[in-house]
């Protein structure tokens, strides 16, 4: 594995213990490696962590994209797709964003900018089960507007008594099945 990744996926783990408080030197501590060695890779801690989100939301998009070729039926697909987290990620509180945002916000912009976009998939499913009959016909950009502006006021803290991926699945059954008792 080449340096890059092994300070990626080093700078992962310690993210899932100590969140943003991870240093510079506790990656190069993690790989036995120098702290300077890491700055020949990576300028600053802010561009390792928007390598860091670009390796979650790649990875996020691959689950995705296994979800929508699944068997399983349309609304269970887009269920799924859009509350998708990788395994190795699912144990993370992501309710960072505030503090992404006043320490780092160039990465913080990353994360809204990996939010906004590559819906292509999720829209063709949501297409497809408005064309089967089974999701009614909704205006697509508003329903993308309430799960991103849900998931960014989640990322930003918002308490909501469970863990990060309780709250997203819970949004998605909220949106999927409404408010009503039918």
């Amino acid at each position: 594995m080449e340096l890059k990744q092994q300070i990626i996926k080093a700078a992962e783990e310690l993210f899932k213990t100590k969140g943003l408080q991870f240093t510079m030197q506790d990656v190069a501590a993690a790989l036995h490696i120098s702290k300077k060695t890491i700055y020949t890779v990576y300028s600053s801690k802010e561009t390792l962590l928007i390598d860091m989100i670009d390796d979650l939301f790649a990875d996020i998009h691959n689950v995705k994209a296994e979800i929508a070729a699944s068997e399983k039926s349309v609304e269970e697909r887009i269920r799924a797709v859009i509350v998708a987290l990788p395994e190795q990620y699912t144990a993370i509180d992501f309710r960072m964003l505030d503090a992404l945002e006043e320490k780092y916000p160039t990465a913080a912009s990353r994360v809204r900018e990996h939010l906004e976009n590559n819906w292509e998939p999720t829209i063709a499913l949501i297409e497809e089960g408005i064309a089967a009959g089974c999701i009614r016909p909704v205006p697509i950009n508003v329903l993308k507007q309430m799960i991103v502006a849900s998931i960014e006021c989640f990322l930003s803290g918002a308490k909501s008594g469970s863990g990060y991926a309780d709250t997203l699945e819970t949004m998605i059954d909220i949106i999927m099945n409404g408010i009503i008792v039918r």
